[in-house]
């Protein structure tokens, strides 16, 4: 059947157009892998937005539980993050009651990504606005990562944010003052990162995380999927062990 390997369930909020298709092109080369989406209901994209979107959290769940996917990921970064790390545990903790299987965040996937890479400086570029912004450069700090330069778009519409061009993303990226800093981190799964990752790190020579390749990576990893894949940065070159962390 499909996903005789790995099956790998995923809630993402209602209007993200971009998450799927970037794990539909990283998983393409594995035979065997699928991915099994529940939508959030969202309608803007401030905290008190993602909140709301949070309120239903529990019908994604057990719609995702019908399907015994080998693990559910809830595939939101700033969803994730925004409460700090007692509310990213209590998150997973949620979820894995209501869906009975193992459960992973965005949030959770950056950070074992960054950690992987022994990342303690990042330079950051998010689409958020500046409160959300900030509240993930605190959540890094907490975690033992500074942000040594950032960048905020305030893109209010996430309709508006899977719209931006990749190549965009690249101009902004380059002009961070990343030559300090251990890598690059592109925050947020609902814009389109994937085709500028192996070009920035060829311009600066700096490991790149975005939101889309580390929960992916981290979501086959905890399925014991460890191939190597070329196409998608640094992060999926190498086979490694499932990622941990708390």
């Amino acid at each position: 059947m499909y996903g005789w390997r790995a099956t790998i369930g995923f809630m993402l909020p209602s209007s993200c157009l971009v998450y799927e298709q970037e794990f539909l092109k990283i998983t393409r080369q594995l035979n065997g892998v699928i991915g099994v989406p529940a939508r959030l209901l969202i309608t803007q994209c401030d905290r008190s937005g993602l909140s709301a979107m949070n309120e239903h959290i529990d019908l994604a769940a057990r719609q995702l539980a019908t399907c015994r996917p080998d693990v559910v990921v809830y595939m939101c970064t700033s969803g994730s993050f925004m409460s700090g790390n007692k509310g990213e545990s209590d998150l997973r903790a949620h979820i894995s009651e209501l869906a009975g299987r193992p459960v992973m965040t965005t949030a959770q996937a950056v950070l074992a990504a960054l950690r992987r890479f022994e990342m303690k400086r990042v330079a950051m570029l998010t689409p958020y606005n500046e409160d959300l912004t900030r509240r993930e450069i605190r959540w890094l700090s907490e975690n033992g990562i500074e942000v040594g330069d950032f960048h905020f778009r305030d893109i209010p519409e996430n309709l508006d944010r899977g719209a931006q061009s990749p190549e965009e993303s690249f101009k902004i990226a380059s002009r961070l003052k990343w030559q300090d800093c251990d890598g690059i981190l592109l925050s947020c799964a609902n814009v389109r990162n994937l085709e500028i990752v192996e070009q920035l790190e060829r311009h600066t020579g700096k490991p790149v995380i975005t939101s889309s390749i580390a929960t992916t990576w981290m979501a086959l990893r905890m399925c014991g999927v460890h191939e190597s894949l070329c196409g998608f940065g640094s992060l999926f070159l190498e086979e490694s062990p499932c990622p941990t962390n708390k």
